[in-house]
């Protein structure tokens, strides 16, 4: 019987609880999910760095071009292979 006893208390001492307790009791204040906030930040450096990429791009280009220009060079423009074919 002593067996038994000590397997009770150790069963019926403190619990892990690897769910979170359910607090939908009425009559308590709902929290808010504290991962909102912090999805619309990713979502904001998110397009911070994609804004920033397209910026470097555009700006990397007008720079070569103007680089082209102030070499004294006047085809520096790219041309469209499509456009500069007759009819």
């Amino acid at each position: 019987m002593l067996g038994f006893r000590a397997v009770v208390a150790l069963f019926s001492g403190p619990q892990l609880h690897l769910l979170p307790r359910r607090t939908d009791e009425p009559g308590s204040p709902r929290r808010p999910d504290p991962r909102g906030p912090a999805l619309i930040g990713l979502l904001i450096a998110l397009l911070l760095v994609l804004g920033g990429v397209l910026l470097i791009r555009v700006l990397g280009r007008a720079a070569r071009l103007q680089d082209c220009v102030m070499s004294g060079r006047t085809n520096c423009a790219p041309i469209n292979p499509d456009s500069s074919a007759g009819p």
